[in-house]
């Protein structure tokens, strides 16, 4: 008698991470007919999918699988990135442990493992050379913003990231394959889709040379109509301002996010970042002049090896450019097998980073604050979410520069709704 499973997914880091997550719950609903548990405690099966891009994050993981294996009685399949790149921080606990690289084959392999029944089912259309897993997009991410991984590796050797260790090197999916998902995504109502990726603004260079890349992607995705796009984050290596002048097209959301890490060209350089602070404003004026009312976000990495209180204001000068309009700070976190890791004599005290770490976050609240208060009066197209406004009780919707509104009175989960930003209706203390 073949046991019948239930499956619980956790997922920590990304975005990608997420996105790959769900492809994985859906393909054991689709091939082994497992559903998922509303609960851990309520699944047979709970599929961990790990984070190693800080300390922190593999910390985290490592703790979210003990706490399963200890409060439930589930089988507990690692994959992600902390199974690739340091599987022995799970070598005390009862779980099996699926590498990214074997990821497409998870499903068939823990199959077979359990002794459960798999269908791999018949494939509508021929799959390109080379697709990158997963080759269909799911559709239960969100219910009413789907994201589609475009893009996979990295081949930059930045001096602190695990990045490249974990994912290999930069892979893009085939055009035709990026453009039927989109289509079919489309027709299940979708009216907004995210690109998504390790290095988006690669998109493509393995596959097609110059000859077809990151703008003529989306240039394609919008031909095929009936949604917007917004783009995950991107990589100022190799972001050029032509590329920012070839996305700036309806139907494209004023919203980016930059990786700039630092604003001193002495960190940038320890980092092996290959651009320098200027480079960034110029980047930063350019998004500006193209996308008006443009929300756009940036990583900071504080208390770097060797960061001095000048470097540190170089950062304080570069972020205070206008069209920087919030952060995500990261706590430097050496992590092993990088270059930076090496630069032992070099660290910095942890009470520094931590001051300079909430200095940045303080400074972040502010201008998203002040962001959001300058798009009052602007009307804009709202995307209506799943979330509730505890005190109206109406939908939450996120417009396309990103800021958080409750929607009028009706709206419907799923669309596209004209509404006017005004005080009362943005959430002030909303993502």
């Amino acid at each position: 008698m073949i046991k019948k499973h239930t499956i619980y997914g956790h997922t920590l880091g990304c975005r990608l991470n997420a996105y790959e997550t769900e492809a994985l719950l859906e393909e054991f609903r689709l091939n082994c007919g497992i559903e998922r548990a509303d609960e851990p405690e309520n699944a047979s099966i709970i599929l961990v999918n790990s984070c190693a891009v800080t300390g922190r994050s593999t910390a985290r993981s490592r703790k979210a699988v003990r706490y399963f294996l200890r409060r439930t009685n589930a089988v507990v399949i690692v994959t992600g990135c902390v199974a690739q790149v340091a599987p022995e921080e799970f070598d005390d606990q009862n779980a099996i442990i699926v590498p990214n690289t074997d990821k497409s084959h998870l499903v068939e392999t823990i199959a077979a493992i359990l002794n459960m029944e798999y269908s791999a089912g018949s494939i509508e259309e021929d799959i390109p050379s080379g697709a990158l897993f997963p080759v269909h997009a799911p559709e239960v991410i969100s219910r009413t913003r789907a994201f589609l991984k475009v893009q996979d590796g990295c081949d930059n050797h930045c001096s602190y990231c695990i990045v490249p260790l974990a994912r290999g090197r930069s892979r893009s999916q085939p055009r035709e394959l990026v453009l039927s998902q989109a289509e079919k995504l489309a027709s299940a109502g979708f009216r907004e889709i995210l690109l998504t990726g390790v290095d988006l603004v690669r998109y493509g260079n393995d596959l097609y040379g110059e000859d077809y890349d990151l703008v003529n992607l989306v240039r394609d995705l919008l031909s095929i109509g009936g949604f917007r796009v917004r783009l995950s984050s991107m990589e100022p290596i190799g972001l050029s301002t032509s590329m920012i002048e070839g996305i700036a097209l309806p139907g494209v959301c004023r919203h980016m996010h930059i990786p700039i890490q630092s604003g001193s060209d002495r960190i940038l350089s320890r980092m092996q970042r290959m651009y320098s602070k200027q480079d960034i404003v110029e980047l930063l004026d350019k998004c500006m002049e193209l996308f008006p009312g443009l929300a756009l976000g940036a990583d900071i990495i504080v208390g770097f090896p060797g960061e001095t209180t000048e470097d540190f204001q170089d950062t304080l000068d570069l972020i205070s450019h206008p069209a920087v309009t919030y952060l995500h700070v990261f706590p430097f976190s050496a992590r092993p097998g990088t270059l930076a890791a090496s630069y032992k004599e070099d660290m910095i005290h942890a009470e520094t980073i931590t001051e300079r770490a909430v200095h940045l976050r303080s400074y972040s609240d502010e201008i998203k604050r002040s962001f959001r208060k300058s798009q009052i009066g602007e009307s804009v197209l709202a995307l209506v979410e799943a979330r509730i406004d505890e005190k109206s009780g109406r939908y939450i919707g996120m417009t396309d520069n990103y800021i958080p509104v409750i929607t009028p009175d009706g709206s419907r989960e799923g669309e596209l709704v004209s509404m006017t930003i005004t005080d009362e209706n943005i959430c002030w203390d909303t993502r």
